[in-house]
């Protein structure tokens, strides 16, 4: 599917817009990757190259002692059934309805999951439990995404923690509430609405009795009375974060004010002179005031979805108003947009602008003579700091990030392909319309649908979110335990967590298909019961339910038979116990010793024990019957709940579980069986994720689903070998629809250029990293000795700069941005990022230079001029290339890079037989890492790195990178997407004469 465009200038686009995503495959079947072992020499060699490189010894760590974060099932929050109380949700109650894999009839798959390519058979009486599903839904897709786990990113949080100790004159908090307004925007927030500063510490909160052992006791903003902040903000970018984004004037939107989304110029945390801080004095062009850093406009309570003619009743129940997120139709566009389609909600995030403080800040400090500062900054006006960070004049803002203006300013905007067409593709679909139920309905739910059980299919966008860092998400898969990702307090759980807990409208049951009777039945029941809203009781008063809407009366007696025919291979294993809950209250006098009871009888193949009753039940109030446990003989197929009532009784949220022999709790369902057997294993939602990484990194470029294009292509264009001499002319392309790398600054992408012999054997290396993924000079020694100066260097003038002709070993071709702060010195440090000293990443394609654009030329409320300004390359390392090359000054030859390669053959030894090229990825580069060390370990900390430094300390030297995954582009010989601590996004290989491939 193509769509062929025109853009502002008359000229074609085909650009692609929205492709079905490829057949889900799992490289490693459905094992999570696991990490090294403590005793494994890696470990000790990873911390001892880190050691050497900082100066100082990296301490070792043990697994026990790290401060893990809580696990995943108590992120519940929620606004108590009330719209209009202003509190957010945690995904977790979205779950209940747009996650797939819960509750599975027989061999169907359910709602939103698909067949893994190469691993099922459709016929049920052949399949095995190797055979796998994928759990494609809403929740699951997004569940194991970057964007979920952002608010558990180990590597974030450790920066975070590294910038509240460097910057000593600013408090920790304030430094937290900035950060993670991106990373936990729902938490920080509810936070901030309730007049709150929101801390990182505030994600160790639980409740109390979650079971979760607080590993930070002392810190008073960890205690369990900010549990609701620390579950809002481990969530990470929860569905609220862009579901409720919703304009101050209500929908439609205008499609005019932009400050939905960017951000009020005159109420956000930066003050009102955002754009003077952001100009520097002397600056001709000033940038755009929005404040961006997740500044849209978030609206808890109203729930704002693509889509039109959705059902209601669920998000009503859980008070929730449900929304359509539309334009205002005009005569030119008849037909309402949705903006959550489009880029500008994905712009609020990924326009990141943080302050420049100074290394000598402080309140009252003197501003330095000659000190560069903002156009907003008057030397003659304000002769010292004010010690606000945040508002002060004289403290400048810039772009951490410019992810968003880098595809505006592409030729991908002036098309139809937006940031979906590639991070969130349409799912495939199984019908020939094209359409899926995104939401499900079970007897667990009823309570939220009521009468209305409408799902409506559509065609849905897969919520992966992701980009290419595999190395992250590694961690979340390897160290699960110490991040917290575990979605259910058992393994074999089936009911998410949300409905395991007491709800805004009550407890749910997970017994009977209509739990609590809330559609107003009594289905699966026999006998005398009806279900009611209320119920006079003589002399006191009218009963209402428990919980939710309805309850159940009894007038004479009752019968339910739950079948446990799936359970049968469990109950035969021995050992498994009757739990058995619910809530009884009598109706009449007199009660207790009257013979009113409830009656629990266990029924199988010769078993004939007596029945349990639950005596006196007491009048007026509901009662909670006693926690009992029943032993259920081998054999046993079913369970039959008989209530038995002279006097009137009234039942609710009536629930069994078994109970296995390690002490494990299984729901089992009322009426017919809901959780039958089956023969295939649904994928765990990280390997979707790693999956998608895979895809998005290998073969779906440009939104292209496996059209075998990796996010950057690598070629070798000629080949020249002239006496003593050798010349190679290398291409990268960009596929992607901004700069690579983009997002956070501290990533690169790097081009490995090696002369090969006939068995491979490597004669000459340009941008060869070892083991740790520090790049060499030539080949790597085996002793690490010859890593290039600018792997670990702070002096601007020591980086690689940008070249069109590398002539020798120690010069390689590094696309990065890399800055100095306000003492010119090389730095990660976010807060300090005064000059971008180089920024040569490689162009999205059809990137227009500012001479090309007008002053009038505007998009998505957005100056094209400016944003063009703002994106700029730039490199004032010497030696620097990049202004005279045409790939990075042209408005044609943007989207790739040349490089040419010329050099002496080596001489002697074997004969050189091929050249092979590959472009290298780090989403984590040495460099950076090595930076994070020393300042955890250096003299700010007295060598005791806090709770998040030491998570990265043990898990970057424990990663196991050996993950089996493969670039499969040559099926005949696989290669692996991981080697040295990079990520091999593209190789070309060629023949300086005939020869056999290398091995």
């Amino acid at each position: 599917m193509r769509a062929t465009v025109r853009d502002a200038s008359g000229s074609q686009n085909d650009l692609p817009r929205y492709f079905t995503s490829p057949a889900p495959i799992f490289q490693r079947g459905n094992q999570l990757s696991q990490s090294l072992p403590d005793n494994h020499p890696q470990v000790q060699s990873f911390l001892d190259f880190y050691s050497k490189q900082i100066g100082i010894q990296i301490p070792a760590l043990s697994r026990s002692k790290l401060a893990p974060l809580p696990p995943r099932y108590l992120d519940i929050a929620d606004n108590g059934g009330n719209a209009s109380s202003g509190n957010f949700n945690t995904s977790l109650v979205c779950q209940s309805c747009h996650d797939s894999d819960w509750k599975v009839t027989g061999q169907a798959l359910p709602n939103m999951s698909f067949w893994a390519q190469g691993f099922h058979s459709t016929n049920p009486n052949y399949q095995t439990k190797n055979d796998i599903a994928a759990n494609w839904s809403l929740f699951g897709d997004w569940s194991a995404s970057i964007k979920a786990l952002a608010g558990r990113d180990p590597v974030f949080l450790a920066q975070v923690e590294s910038t509240r100790q460097l910057n000593s004159t600013i408090p920790p908090i304030e430094i937290d509430n900035l950060c993670l307004r991106c990373h936990s925007p729902l938490g920080q927030r509810q936070a901030e609405k309730n007049g709150q500063k929101f801390s990182h510490s505030m994600l160790y909160a639980t409740p109390p009795g979650s079971g979760f052992t607080n590993p930070l006791p002392d810190d008073p903003l960890a205690q369990s009375q900010y549990a609701t902040y620390g579950a809002l903000g481990r969530d990470g970018i929860s569905c609220s974060a862009c579901h409720s984004v919703a304009p101050d004037k209500g929908l439609p939107w205008d499609g005019s004010d932009f400050s939905v989304f960017y951000g009020n110029p005159n109420q956000n945390v930066f003050g009102n002179n955002v754009s003077n801080r952001i100009k520097k004095a002397g600056d001709t062009t000033t940038p755009p005031p929005f404040p961006f850093t997740s500044s849209m406009t978030t609206h808890p309570g109203s729930i704002v979805g693509p889509d039109t003619g959705l059902n209601t009743a669920p998000m009503s129940k859980l008070g929730l108003n449900l929304a359509t997120a539309s334009t205002q139709p005009s005569p030119a566009n008849p037909t309402p947009d949705s903006y959550l389609r489009d880029a500008t909600v994905c712009g609020s995030c990924h326009a990141v602008i943080l302050p420049q403080v100074p290394t000598t800040y402080g309140k009252g400090v003197p501003i330095p003579s000659g000190y560069k500062g903002p156009a907003s900054c008057d030397p003659a006006a304000q002769k010292t700091f004010t010690g606000d960070y945040l508002t002060d004049p004289c403290v400048g803002l810039d772009y951490e990030q410019t992810t968003y203006f880098e595809w505006l300013n592409s030729g991908y905007a002036s098309g139809t392909a937006t940031c979906l067409t590639c991070h969130m593709q349409i799912a495939t679909t199984q019908d020939a319309g094209g359409n899926l139920n995104v939401a499900q309905y079970n007897s667990d739910l009823a309570q939220f649908y009521g009468s209305n059980t409408q799902l409506t299919p559509r065609q849905y966008n897969r919520h992966t979110l992701l980009g290419i860092n595999l190395f992250v998400h590694e961690m979340f898969q390897q160290f699960s335990d110490v991040l917290g990702v575990d979605f259910y307090k058992q393994d074999d759980s089936v009911v998410p967590p949300y409905l395991q807990q007491r709800q805004p409208s009550g407890d749910s049951s997970n017994l009977v298909p209509n739990p609590g009777a809330e559609d107003g039945n009594a289905k699966g029941w026999t006998g005398s019961i009806q279900a009611a809203t209320q119920v006079w009781e003589p002399n006191l008063s009218w009963a209402y339910p428990y919980s939710g809407k309805y309850f159940f009366t009894v007038q004479k007696n009752a019968l339910l038979s739950v079948d446990l025919t799936p359970f049968a291979k469990l109950i035969d294993a021995g050992g498994v116990q009757v739990s058995f809950t619910g809530y009884v209250r009598c109706d009449d006098t007199p009660c207790g010793g009257s013979g009113t009871n409830l009656a629990f009888q266990v029924m199988g193949p010769g078993i004939a024990p007596p029945p349990f009753t639950i005596s006196p039940v007491t009048v007026g109030y509901w009662s909670s019957p006693p926690f009992l446990l029943n032993p259920l003989a081998p054999g046993a197929r079913s369970i039959q709940i008989t209530v038995t009532a002279p006097t009137p009784v009234s039942v609710d949220n009536l629930g069994i579980q078994l109970v296995d022999a390690d002490r494990r709790t299984i729901p089992v369902y009322g009426g017919d069986p809901q959780q039958a057997p089956r023969n295939y294993v649904i994928a765990q939602n990280l390997l979707n994720a790693e999956q998608s990484i895979v895809d998005l990194a290998l073969n779906q470029a440009q939104g292209q689903a496996g059209v075998g294009k990796p996010a950057v292509q690598v070629a070798i264009n000629s080949v020249k070998v002239d006496g003593k001499n050798i010349t190679a002319k290398v291409t990268v392309t960009n596929n992607a629809g901004h700069k690579f790398p983009s997002g956070a600054p501290f990533r690169r992408a790097f081009l490995q250029f090696e002369l090969l012999d006939q068995y491979g054997a490597v004669l000459w290396a340009s941008g060869q990293p070892n083991a740790y993924g520090a790049i060499c000079d030539g080949p790597c020694n085996s002793d690490g000795t010859n890593i290039l100066e600018s792997e670990f260097t702070t002096d601007r003038n020591a980086l690689q700069p940008h070249r069109q002709t590398i002539r020798s070993q120690d010069q390689v071709q590094i696309y990065e941005l890399r800055a100095a702060d306000d003492s010119g010195v090389i730095t990660s440090r976010e807060l300090q990022i005064f000059e971008a000293v180089k920024d040569n990443r490689i162009l999205p394609r059809k990137w227009v230079p500012p001479s090309a654009r007008k002053p009038t030329d505007t998009r998505l409320g957005l100056n094209l001029q400016q944003m063009a300004q703002l994106t700029m390359p730039r490199s004032s390392v010497p030696g620097s290339e990049l202004s005279t090359d045409p790939n990075y000054t042209t408005l044609n030859g943007s989207g790739v890079d040349q490089v040419t390669y010329t050099f002496p053959l080596p001489q002697g030894g074997t004969t050189p037989t091929w050249i092979r090229v590959r472009m290298n990825y780090q989403s984590v580069p040495p460099g950076y890492l090595a930076a994070r060390f020393k300042e955890a370990v250096g003299d700010l900390t007295q060598g005791k790195p806090g709770p998040a430094m030491q998570r990265l300390i043990y898990m970057t030297s424990r990663l196991n990178l050996d993950l089996g995954l493969k670039d499969r582009a040559n099926p005949a010989s696989p290669r692996d997407l991981v080697e040295n601590w990079t990520m091999v996004l593209g190789e070309a290989v060629q023949p300086l004469s005939y020869a056999q491939p290398p091995r």
